[in-house]
């Protein structure tokens, strides 16, 4: 028993060390304190319940509040529905925080009046709320600080504007209704917008498809043949991640490593730098090495009969410095009068892919799943769901099979040179295998 309330005791101070477990809590004594000052009600145990509530359960709000999102725009495929996803949840949870406090007699229905009675400022803080977070969202999707961190901050403000005009402060009112009404018909409209272009897109040019593809599977090759229709496009270019962004970012600060290569695959974990109230790994957290990954595309395409429409990039060079959005630049450049069309799943990748689409003004096209085929349901022993050649290249590259470092071997019409993990085109295989080392050990 007394292991037991060690292993307790070191958890509960872990958890308060946290840095959001922190802000979390601080914010509930800027609400207490937002209430409590204005009123004197400081014994009340509505105020201390709902301040103690809001204090241990923001970190939490905010990733149940892109969970809801994120399941919306994977059934539906539309920004649009996200948004309202997240609206609807965070108006329950505003709604319960107001009715409690209207239950207290800290406030008074009267001081509602003027921003619509308790259902107006319910609904008017859930729009604020939005609107600030999908600003310090986009500003986290330019890298402008931490996308969690910015999500709370931006729920912070709301919480305090929030309680000076529930209080009936005027001045605040006013900017209650102005940011709720302003912010979160931008962000409304703008996620309207995104989708209503994705429906009336005009046909013709070229297609860009990006995602990790880890590996591809055959429902990355229907919905391609269904982009490649519906947009009638003349070509695509599809182009694998390298290392994601956002996972070089935490590789960088020390917050996830690398722990193992296994089956042509890295694999990370997170470090002691880590936070658990964060999700680290929205794509998972094993990945086949980018090389392998672009020979498998290659070799999907040459069974699926695609190889005469669409084409593999591999730009590392320019993925690393520039992202997507400088791929997307390189393909402006090769086709200057083209209209470019953009395909991208519904999962938490696809969003993220969707999200560099409109930054960049490209005509996205989403593709919801309808069925059980995923990356995911391959790396963990799925069956039937890739092609013969990318099946093959999944055995050659298991480290049970018999092969020899700088081994010659052919998957389709291509041919390779198998180095340190990887799949290397024989064309590309020009440098020795030292120096191939050397540059692989200074990705890693």
């Amino acid at each position: 028993m007394m292991a037991g309330s060690k292993v307790a005791g070191a958890v509960v101070t872990e958890y308060l060390k946290n840095f959001f477990t922190r802000l979390g809590l601080l914010m509930g004594l800027v609400m207490y304190l937002s209430y409590g000052i204005p009123t004197g009600e400081w014994e009340s145990p509505w105020l201390v319940g709902v301040a103690a509530f809001v204090g241990v359960f923001l970190p939490f709000f905010v990733r149940l509040s892109d969970t809801f999102e994120a399941k919306a725009i994977r059934i539906t495929g539309s920004i649009f529905v996200g948004k309202l996803a997240r609206f609807a949840w965070q108006c329950a949870f505003n709604g319960f925080a107001i009715a409690a406090l209207l239950t207290g007699g800290i406030i008074y229905a009267g001081d509602l009046a003027a921003v619509g009675g308790p259902v107006g400022a319910t609904a008017l803080m859930s729009l604020a709320s939005q609107g600030t977070q999908y600003l310090m969202i986009e500003l986290g999707n330019r890298n402008i600080g931490n996308r969690y961190l910015n999500v709370i901050l931006a729920l912070s403000f709301n919480i305090i504007v929030g309680a000076l005009a529930a209080l009936g402060y005027e001045i605040f009112q006013v900017l209650f209704v102005v940011v709720g009404v302003v912010l979160g018909t931008i962000g409304a409209l703008w996620s309207g917008m995104t989708d209503i272009l994705s429906l009336i897109a005009p046909r013709g040019g070229v297609g860009v498809f990006f995602g990790t593809f880890n590996p591809v599977h055959t429902s990355h090759l229907r919905i391609l043949r269904e982009f490649i229709a519906k947009r009638q496009l003349e070509r695509v270019y599809l182009h694998p991640t390298v290392v994601p962004a956002f996972y070089q970012g935490l590789l960088d600060e020390g917050v996830i490593t690398i722990d193992r290569y296994v089956d042509g695959m890295r694999f990370y974990r997170l470090t002691g730098h880590s936070n658990f109230h964060m999700n680290y790994f929205p794509t998972g957290q094993s990945f086949y090495e980018a090389e392998n990954r672009v020979a498998m595309l290659r070799a999907a395409l040459e069974d699926g009969g695609l190889s005469d429409r669409v084409e593999v990039l591999f730009e590392p060079g320019i993925y690393q410095r520039y992202g997507f959005g400088g791929i997307v630049r390189e393909i402006r450049r090769r086709h200057p009068n083209a209209r470019l069309h953009g395909l991208h799943g519904s999962d938490a990748g696809g969003s993220i892919v969707r999200m560099i689409y409109d930054l960049n003004r490209v005509w996205a096209m989403a593709a919801i799943r309808r069925d059980e085929v995923s990356a995911t349901a391959i790396r963990e022993g799925g069956v039937g769901m890739t092609s013969s050649t990318v099946e093959a290249i999944r055995q050659t590259l298991r480290d049970s099979s018999e092969k020899t470092r700088g081994a010659m071997l052919r998957f389709g019409s291509r041919e390779y040179t198998y180095c340190s993990n990887r799949l290397i085109p024989a064309v590309a295989s020009g440098l020795s295998l030292s120096a191939r080392e050397a540059v692989e050990q200074k990705e890693d």
